[in-house]
């Protein structure tokens, strides 16, 4: 689980390199951003499986609909709070870097295992 996770956060932090050659400094900022609000959520996400797994002992389908409610929660949330607290946002560059780190699962599953 925690090479999804890695593998989201290094799509989210190269295209927000490309953005950043591509469009400047605040595309840069605003995709980023975006792939941290992806990267966070799913990362909380991971971790309350883990701990569900080896700690409490205890891994149910009740776990995944109470952490898969946290990420969208705090996904959401932190959307929110990025367009409330960052107003120079390029609402393109935050889209596609969004989607892209949302959707960055299909390169890691498209690798094959030798």
């Amino acid at each position: 689980m925690g090479r999804v996770v890695a593998w989201q956060l290094l799509i989210a932090v190269a295209t927000a390199m490309v953005t950043v050659f591509i469009a400047g400094k605040n595309a840069g900022i605003s995709s980023i951003l975006a792939g941290l609000c992806s990267v966070i959520p799913n990362a909380i996400f991971f971790l309350g499986f883990y701990i569900a797994e080896k700690i409490l002992h205890k891994n149910s389908p009740a776990t995944f609909f109470v952490m898969e409610f946290l990420k969208i929660a705090i996904s959401i949330g932190l959307v929110v709070l990025i367009f409330w607290m960052y107003r120079e946002v390029s609402w393109i560059a935050f889209l596609v870097s969004y989607v892209v780190a949302l959707k960055s699962y299909i390169f890691l599953l498209s690798k094959s295992k030798s």
